[in-house]
């Protein structure tokens, strides 16, 4: 949900308003159950840079400002008083900035409009009928963080945890269990810990986009995984209170953060609306109380065990073709092979994470499968692209036959025999690498090479006719420089590549019973795509159009 008039989102907005008008809010956004207490909410999270330098303000001295200024004024507005301190903490670190000599600060305080702006935003955030409640400001934090971590693509939608796949009635009995041995008993919770090797990952191999059900995904974040869980709540763990009245207070604070989740969607989510208008979340409050009972499954102490078979392992092949089908888009995407082989090398980071999560749970199953998964990728559909072009691998060869040098510098540099789809082309090519110079020009001894290194390569005989062909054209024709040809060869073999790793891949997840095989073959798949696009990073297709003027200014 987006408020036009500021220009943010409704949520962050809430959460300074929250901060503005009660000073205690602030302890809401602090993880108290590390040793060195810190704030879960930081000023990154924000995707509005006003919203990031007031947060940031307020948190590095604006909060004791405020109390200060409200004292020194008690007759004046308060509201008013409010915006005077907030604005005076965040100019002062572009003063200082200024001071120091950086052009960008001191154009930035020059510009009296937008702190004007600024200040009036401010105040009416601070004015007690601001339409949020302090009292539940985390919640709405809670919605600003996963929109900096977990955006969606849909318009007035700030974040997507799970894309819901196909399920039954008992999946979603399974995935409840799971929760409710976690209600039942928050230190269960302990079972879905490990030790992730990269120091941003979430502690827990049990992730919310395992879960088939979106419900359930936002429930175990809400419980478990996200900022602020509920499991961290003071009544989670009280003595005083029976198992009971500690499973309800937490599926308070659960029911609660879906409601304010499906808030902040519902200009731009029906399904959102709809379940607010049904009052949806209460009826989920009553089945997670029915799950949160001892005797909801066999054991609830076998909750990991429940989690691997039911939820993780199931979700890994619908993992892979989501990530399968990035890597079409990047490696068929109009942009710099550089560029193309960054976007691939993430997928080959989230398999890395995806196999560390699968390894770290407790796999009844682990290494019993000795299937291996298919290597070769299907033959693409009829009236898909090939992503070859063989005449233009003859006109590259015979430009190199006649001028071998091209081969040391410029685009035909990074050519490679696999670049060459027909085998004819690709024997010629290794040819010429392998002659000198003067016996590269000889069409004799060029096709009886190819003719060897196939031989010796154990390939079937190559097209006499093909190579006949190669030889007259080359000793009748006139050429062009290779570099052009070179350049269009690079790019098909990078999305040709792609196409066929993201095809492998996800006919392997429909065939594989074996998760970690399936990651491991999918790694493998993957990785060769991004060698390909790393082998020509210096190649690109033709980069955009520059900015205009007026584009530049915005930006």
């Amino acid at each position: 949900m987006n408020n036009d008039q500021y220009g943010a989102p409704q949520h962050e907005l809430n959460v300074l308003s929250s901060l503005l008008r009660d000073r205690s809010t602030v302890n809401q956004l602090v993880d108290w159950n590390r040793p060195d207490p810190q704030y879960w909410l930081t000023p990154d999270h924000f995707q509005t840079a006003w919203l990031q330098d007031a947060y940031r303000a307020l948190l590095s001295g604006g909060l004791d400002a405020i109390q200060e200024r409200l004292r020194a004024y008690p007759n004046a507005d308060p509201a008013t008083v409010t915006a005077d301190a907030v604005m005076a903490t965040m100019a002062l670190p572009y003063q200082q900035r200024a001071a120091a000599g950086d052009p960008t600060a001191q154009a930035a305080l020059n510009d009296s409009g937008y702190w004007a702006a600024v200040h009036n935003a401010v105040r009416q955030m601070a004015q007690p009928t601001w339409p949020a409640s302090a009292q539940y400001a985390r919640h709405d934090a809670y919605v600003t963080v996963r929109a900096a971590q977990h955006p969606s693509t849909a318009k007035d939608v700030p974040f997507s945890l799970s894309r819901g796949r196909a399920n039954s009635n008992d999946t979603l009995v399974q995935e409840l269990a799971v929760i409710g041995a976690v209600l039942n008993n928050p230190a269960r919770a302990q079972q879905f810990r490990y030790t992730p090797s990269s120091p941003d990952a979430s502690p827990y191999w049990l992730q919310p986009q395992d879960f088939a059900d979106p419900s359930t995904a936002e429930i175990w974040d809400a419980l478990v995984t996200g900022p602020d869980p509920a499991i961290a709540l003071p009544a989670a763990t009280d003595p005083t209170l029976t198992p009971e009245q500690r499973a309800a207070a937490m599926i308070q604070h659960v029911t609660l953060r879906l409601d304010y989740s499906d808030y902040h969607r519902s200009t731009g989510d029906e399904g959102a609306k709809a379940r607010r208008e049904a009052n949806a979340n209460q009826v989920i409050a009553t089945y997670l109380a029915k799950a949160s009972a001892p005797d909801f499954s066999p054991n609830p102490d076998n909750a990991a065990e429940y989690a691997v078979s039911f939820i993780l392992e199931p979700s890994i092949p619908a993992a892979v073709e989501d990530l399968a089908g990035r890597v079409r888009d990047h490696g068929l995407a109009d942009t710099s092979l550089g560029r193309v082989a960054l976007e691939l090398s993430t997928n080959e980071y989230a398999l890395d994470q995806l196999a560390e999560r699968l390894d770290a749970a407790p796999r009844t199953l682990a290494g019993y499968s000795q299937q291996q998964a298919p290597t070769v990728a299907p033959e693409p559909s009829e009236g898909q692209p090939s992503y070859t072009s063989r005449p233009i691998e003859r006109r590259v060869l015979l430009s190199l036959m006649k001028y071998p040098s091209q081969l040391q510098s410029g685009p035909s540099s990074t050519l490679a025999a696999q670049d060459f789809t027909q085998p004819e082309h690709a024997y010629i090519f290794k040819a010429i690498q392998s002659l000198p110079p003067h016996a590269a020009h000889d069409p004799w001894l060029l096709t009886n090479q190819a003719n060897q290194l196939a031989r010796y390569d154990g390939a079937p005989a190559l097209d006499f006719q093909e190579l006949n062909n190669i030889s007259l054209a080359a000793s009748t024709l006139d050429v062009t420089p290779a570099d052009q040809g070179a350049s269009h060869l690079v790019t098909m073999t990078v999305r040709r590549t792609a196409r066929d790793a993201s095809s492998a891949v996800e006919a392997a997840a429909k065939e594989t019973l074996d998760p970690r095989a399936l990651i491991d073959h999918s790694r493998a798949q993957f990785q060769q795509a991004t060698r390909e696009a790393l082998r020509h990073h210096e190649q690109s297709v033709p980069e955009p159009a520059p900015y205009s003027t007026q584009q530049a200014n915005v930006a």
